[in-house]
């Protein structure tokens, strides 16, 4: 009917959070990590906020020993204090797989 009055029609998606189940989805997980942010207190000032503000890469290759672009450890701060901390991660794995490492596997 809009085709035969107008002679053209033009659809486009509605992107409206509300709408979307995909933004609402990407908009709850936002939201999760703002509360997980909220809740995590500096271990020296108490104030809330104490997250992660840098990732160090460099765990080494489990081959070859070699530093590779896998994450060594976080470092976590606090924006009022200033008070940081190294946050080895992933805690469980020492070493990064070959196929990870710029040497065995360029």
């Amino acid at each position: 009917m809009c085709l035969d009055l107008y002679g053209q029609v033009y659809v486009e998606t509605d992107m409206r959070a509300y709408m979307n189940p995909t933004r609402m989805e990407v908009i709850r997980m936002a939201t999760e990590k703002l509360v997980r942010k909220a809740q995590s207190l500096c271990p020296s000032c108490q104030l809330p906020g104490f997250d992660v503000v840098a990732l160090q890469e460099g765990l080494p290759c489990s081959l070859c020993h070699t530093p590779t672009h896998s994450i060594l450890y976080l470092v976590k701060g606090c924006t009022h204090c200033g008070h940081f901390q190294y946050d080895y991660f992933p805690k469980q794995q020492q070493t990064a797989g070959p196929e990870t490492c710029p040497r065995c596997n360029p």
